[in-house]
């Protein structure tokens, strides 16, 4: 029990080492923190005092996303990951500032050719995770969806403009996204079983086990994670006192689960 309570602690431990230009730093047990000045810092205490969170985000349900994960490459799932920020509030159309987005769009956010565009498209439809509409296309609120939640237990956040900030490889974002059923509620640690409530009956997921998870080789699996880390979209902390068994936690600002991003135990802001 002393060492789910000193993972799920919001303090640092430690010296906290810069990463992402400045934006996030890790504590020496990998857990990541938001850095920012004092100024801004007091800006969101007053903001979220007097009104709500504007920042935009998208929910993802953790459990039905499985259905599609299995199926899909990496790079597929990173093209979802990728769409997220288009998708319309409520009426979950893919669009950007009211206009629904065409192929010729399409082929600029993801960086691909328009025959690439083509087949994307006819994937992701024919698995379910898009639909096609009279101008476009939406996304099955069954997976993501914008709008008023429900049972926020099986939803995860992800923020929109963190998430464009990260330059990513299109299959190291598919990875990202393969994790997002095996998030824990408290920790934002990858874990096989994230709905189990006793902290204790938590099993956190390794390297390797992080592998099978997506059906990758140890040495690919650790290339991934290490880009990964080095971009700040995950971080790793460390199995109690034994160094060598490394675990891997999502940046909480840009995935979260827990209901209040204001309580969030994975990481804190360091003001500077």
């Amino acid at each position: 029990m002393d060492r789910v309570k000193k993972l799920i602690s919001s303090k640092p431990i430690g010296s906290i080492a810069p990463l992402q230009g400045g934006s996030y730093g890790q504590d020496e047990a990998g857990r990541i923190y938001s850095v920012m000045p004092i100024e801004q810092l007091e800006a969101i205490r007053q903001q979220k005092q007097f009104g709500k969170d504007r920042r935009h985000f998208t929910f993802t349900n953790m459990p039905n996303i499985r259905e599609i994960t299995e199926s899909l490459s990496n790079k597929y799932c990173g093209y979802i990951l990728m769409l997220q920020p288009y998708v319309d509030f409520n009426t979950n159309i893919l669009s950007e500032k009211g206009n629904p987005l065409d192929v010729s769009r399409l082929e600029s956010i993801l960086g691909v050719s328009k025959r690439t565009v083509l087949v994307v498209l006819k994937e992701l439809t024919k698995v379910g995770v898009i639909e096609p509409t009279r101008d476009s296309y939406r996304m099955n609120e069954r997976y993501h969806f914008r709008g008023k939640s429900g049972k926020v237990d099986v939803l995860i956040k992800t923020f929109i403009t963190t998430l464009k900030s990260f330059n990513l490889r299109t299959s190291d974002l598919g990875f990202v996204y393969k994790l997002l059923p095996y998030v824990h509620y408290e920790t934002n640690i990858i874990c096989a079983d994230p709905f189990v409530t006793d902290p204790e009956g938590v099993r956190f997921l390794n390297e390797r086990q992080i592998g099978e998870l997506v059906g990758m080789s140890p040495s690919k699996t650790k290339e991934v994670l290490s880009r990964l880390r080095k971009a700040g979209i995950i971080g790793e902390w460390y199995n109690g006192d034994d160094r060598r068994e490394v675990l891997t936690v999502l940046n909480p600002y840009v995935f979260y689960r827990e209901k209040e991003q204001a309580g969030c135990n994975v990481a804190g802001v360091i003001c500077c």
